[in-house]
């Protein structure tokens, strides 16, 4: 009988040990906690990675990235800048206790069959070998590409294969040499990795926090207040760097801002002009940004914020981001930005602040979404119960609270217009966009709908 390694046993343990905790099937458990530790680093909440697994073709979840946003079938990409980055993430786990050739050769074959843009994804001979839901998001990636191929787009395949395992046979990598052979060939000047996650790797990833603390620096020391909240001077390439992760904009750091980027209107044209042209200093033209936290620590003109959301100035902040991804980065720049961080630690001064600071200009009643008292209220309730509502994105996630009671807006709200509305057929069809539309909301999110369950 072969011994296994200490990490072999440990992560075969805690695994089991979640697993029954959830009352979930252990093979499919690993699925979910593989993909999970993997895109540990991505903006991913557990029902982005339960939408994403197919489980089929040696495939267990396809996802894809545009700038560091996981895109759905109704996911409105159309505001992107000149400068996009796709990355595809394709994961493949297997709770066996080594690494085989196959599950390598079956990537090579769903890549050959499937990424070829030319091939008509929804033949019958491609029916009769995939099934829907790993077509459908194969169908994702090739409408981001073919959409977004005239603006030259970097391309990122990013392969794992997961097992309990330990060493990987050199006939196994060898075959990876044929994986990218073929997503080269298809995809000139393309990026390429195949990364094989083994029980070591699963518990140093498992080891692994999030950092949700980010770095400012600072062109002048701030205003201080006693409540620990700062005025500053950041400069326009620094601020920048803030909201920028791996050349992506940081989607995390905006999720609590009510409105999205509203591409070229007025307002974003004068933005735009005022950075490509502008002489006088940036912030004496620009109202800024705010930047919400629980806590914030100066040294020196540094300022270190503890999970920081920018709850206004998205319009500035995308501004900003667009013109340095287009800029040499040897390009100097001496500009500085206003931007005000404000200490709140408790959730609903921080929702009045979140309002506030968004009154300022004309907003659609319905985009002020996670601060409406009904979500404060869902989110009361379903702690009561023992379930955590994902009013906040990732906010119970990175908690280490259990996924199976994790409830985000999205499923809420797909669950209600199946269940209330009886309309399953459209709740399925725009599993991220279902509350955009005020109508749709206000049939959604109200004191009568919701008391069928509180």
């Amino acid at each position: 009988m072969s011994e296994f390694t200490n990490s072999q046993i440990i992560m075969e343990k805690i695994i089991k040990e979640e697993a029954a905790e959830q009352n979930a099937n252990f093979s499919d458990y690993f699925e979910l906690y593989t993909a999970s530790q993997i895109l540990k680093d991505y903006d991913v909440t557990y029902s982005d990675i339960e939408y994403s697994i197919v489980g089929d073709g040696g495939v267990d979840s396809f996802y894809t990235f545009l700038n560091g946003e996981l895109i759905k079938e109704d996911t409105d990409y159309s505001k992107t800048g000149k400068h996009n980055k796709i990355e595809v993430v394709i994961i493949q786990s297997k709770t066996s206790k080594k690494f085989g050739e196959d599950a390598v050769v079956k990537f090579n074959e769903v890549t050959r069959d499937l990424f070829n843009i030319s091939t008509d994804i929804d033949s019958d001979s491609l029916k009769r070998r995939y099934n829907d839901d790993l077509r459908g998001r194969v169908s994702i990636f090739r409408g981001v590409y073919s959409n977004l191929m005239k603006s030259f787009p970097d391309l990122n395949f990013s392969y794992y294969y997961s097992t309990l395992g330990e060493e990987v046979h050199p006939n196994v990598v060898d075959k990876g040499n044929t994986l990218r052979e073929t997503i080269l060939r298809m995809f000139t000047g393309s990026k390429f990795s195949l990364d094989f996650v083994g029980a070591s790797n699963l518990v140093e990833l498992n080891r692994k926090v999030k950092s949700t603390s980010r770095m400012m620096e600072l062109a002048e020391s701030p205003i201080a207040t006693a409540s620990g909240s700062y005025l500053c001077l950041v400069n326009l390439k620094k601020y920048y760097e803030f909201i920028s992760d791996n050349d992506s904009l940081s989607r995390s750091i905006f999720e609590s801002n009510v409105r999205d980027h509203n591409g070229d209107v007025v307002v974003n044209v004068a933005i735009q002009e005022t950075l490509h042209s502008g002489k006088e200093d940036f912030w004496f033209l620009n109202n800024g940004v705010t930047v919400i936290t629980s806590k914030a620590v100066l040294s020196g003109k540094t300022l270190t914020i503890e999970n920081p959301q920018v709850v206004n100035g998205l319009q500035t902040s995308h501004e900003v981001y667009n013109y340095f991804s287009n800029l040499e980065e040897t390009v100097q720049e001496a500009r500085n930005l206003l931007v005000r961080v404000i200490c709140e630690s408790n959730a609903e001064s921080r929702d009045k602040i979140i309002r506030a600071t968004n009154s300022q200009t004309s907003i659609p009643p319905a985009s002020l979404r996670s601060a409406d008292v009904i979500h404060r209220d869902i989110e009361d309730f379903f702690k009561a119960n023992g379930y955590f509502y994902d009013r906040r994105k990732n906010l119970y996630k990175n908690e280490g609270k259990p996924a199976s009671r994790i409830v985000s807006i999205p499923y809420l709200s797909q669950c209600v217009i199946t269940t209330v509305l009886l309309q399953p057929n459209n709740a399925r069809a725009r599993p991220s966009t279902l509350i955009n539309d005020n109508t749709r909301y206000g049939q959604i999110f109200n004191k009568k709908t919701h008391s069928h369950f509180i």
